[in-house]
């Protein structure tokens, strides 16, 4: 007899990486520390006191934004923000890159100091995008809005 080999797919979701709790992280103890005595113990701190890890800043997305046909992302689904707080946020980046960079230049042709004053009046008014590694947010709405507005003075 023959029989078909049994064949299960699974799809499984990606593991998200976590900081493992404080109990378990690794202590080095002194040498010089005699652990029975109660002056010993008294250094340990509890749970409780534990210093709370810095907060890490948000990794931009893989790929390249709007190209979601090449494997990149909608900056709007990976924000995920409500949809009034991007429209306002993304209104308001606009009207940074009308009011300090050359809308008919494209993004590399930009001046650094200008695109450094745009990031830096965003954060102020939105201080949501501090927690942007390299501030990502603002650039991809400013790479969008710069291809788009310098491919139309090519027409």
């Amino acid at each position: 007899r023959h029989f078909k080999p049994l064949t299960i797919h699974c799809k499984f979701p990606t593991e998200c990486s976590y900081t493992p709790p404080p109990l378990t992280q690794h202590r080095v103890f002194s040498r010089d520390t005699d652990s029975s005595s109660p002056d010993a113990a008294e250094q340990i701190l509890p749970v409780a006191q534990l210093p709370d890890p810095l907060p890490s800043k948000i990794p931009k997305p893989r790929g390249e934004v709007s190209c979601i046909s090449r494997g990149g992302y909608n900056l709007q689904e990976a924000l995920g923000w409500p949809a009034s707080e991007y429209e306002e946020t993304h209104a308001f980046v606009l009207q940074l890159a009308h009011e300090y960079l050359k809308i008919n230049k494209s993004w590399k042709l930009q001046a650094q100091p200008r695109l450094a004053i745009v990031y830096t009046e965003a954060q102020k008014r939105y201080p949501i995008l501090e927690h942007y590694d390299g501030n990502w947010a603002v650039g991809d709405m400013l790479r969008i809005f710069l291809k788009n507005s310098c491919s139309c003075d090519a027409y």
